[in-house]
């Protein structure tokens, strides 16, 4: 019986753009605390603890990037991604899986990108999980979005690849 494999995502994480949001936050929200605070000091003080609440949301999601890993098992993947995502993908429902070349992405600002989930995005994409149905995602506070193309970046993407097609052989020579 294989076991459950973890595959890392840690090189889809950039420091640059989470502390960048985070400096554009912290600098709005002084700026908005001090224009609010004049006429209305308690929706002032709302407002910055919500934004102390986001900065602290960004580094708890860098370092859950850093920290987290992909499962795959016997008959399904784990995607959990961060604090972002968590998703299970039976292998039954993967028509393939690749390392996608630009033909295989959407192109940006098109509509060819309405079953496409790019999970550790803005990092671009070394893998591609192509489903035969559409699987739902859930994103953030029970927000949903469905997905047939499923896009992540992986530490190790040929091993990925070549894991996925082993344990998805594997199945289906033990139903067939």
């Amino acid at each position: 019986m294989p076991e459950q494999v973890a595959f890392t995502y840690r090189n889809s994480r950039s420091s640059a753009i989470t502390v960048g949001f985070g400096a554009i936050v912290a600098i709005e929200s002084v700026a908005v605390h001090f224009a609010v605070a004049v006429r209305h000091p308690l929706l002032a003080w709302i407002l910055t603890f919500s934004s102390v609440a986001a900065i602290v949301w960004l580094m708890r999601d860098y370092r859950a990037l850093g920290e987290g890993s992909v499962s795959l098992g016997d008959t399904a993947i784990r995607l959990g991604i961060g604090r972002r995502f968590d998703v299970m993908v039976p292998l039954t429902r993967i028509e393939r899986v690749l390392k996608p070349s630009f033909r295989d992405l959407p192109a940006p600002g098109t509509n060819q990108g309405r079953d496409y989930l790019n999970l550790t995005k803005p990092s671009p994409p070394n893998v591609l999980l192509v489903l035969t149905e559409v699987q739902r995602v859930r994103i953030v506070l029970g927000v949903h979005r469905d997905a047939r193309r499923i896009a992540l970046r992986l530490d190790e993407p040929d091993a990925f690849v070549r894991a996925v097609e082993e344990r998805r052989a594997t199945l289906a020579t033990r139903t067939a």
